[in-house]
C-alpha cells in the first residue's frame, strides 16, 4: 500500500446560491482499484471560508460538500458550496487521498 496525499484549493468569487467547481489532482503513479474495479481514492474537506457580501442573518445556511471521481493517475475533485443569505466569496481546500500502484 502506497498512500499519497495532495491538496486542492477552489476559489469562489462573488457567487449567489449553489456553486459547483471542479479541479483535477494528478498523482505520479496510477491509482489502485478495489475488487469491484473502483479506484481507491477519497476526498475530505480540509478547510473552508465563505464570506457573505452583505449582512448575515441568524437564519442563513452555509453548505460545503466535496466529492470525487477518479481513474488512471488523476482525481477530479468537485466542491459544491451554498450560502442562503446572498452573494458570497470564499475558498475551500480539499485533501485528496489515493492508494497508488507500486
Amino acid at each position: 500500500m502506497a498512500l499519497a496525499f495532495q491538496t486542492a484549493t477552489v476559489t469562489i468569487l462573488d457567487e449567489t446560491g449553489v456553486e459547483t467547481k471542479e479541479t483535477t489532482v494528478t498523482f505520479p503513479r496510477e491509482i489502485k482499484k478495489d475488487a469491484q474495479d473502483r479506484p481507491i481514492a477519497q476526498v475530505a474537506i480540509q478547510s473552508f471560508k465563505l464570506d457573505l457580501l452583505g449582512n448575515a442573518r441568524p437564519t442563513d445556511i452555509m453548505q460545503v460538500t466535496a466529492s470525487s471521481r477518479s481513474g488512471g493517475d488523476s482525481v477530479v475533485v468537485r466542491v459544491k458550496t451554498n450560502y442562503s443569505g446572498g452573494a458570497y466569496t470564499g475558498e475551500v481546500t480539499v485533501l485528496v487521498i489515493a492508494d497508488l500502484r507500486d
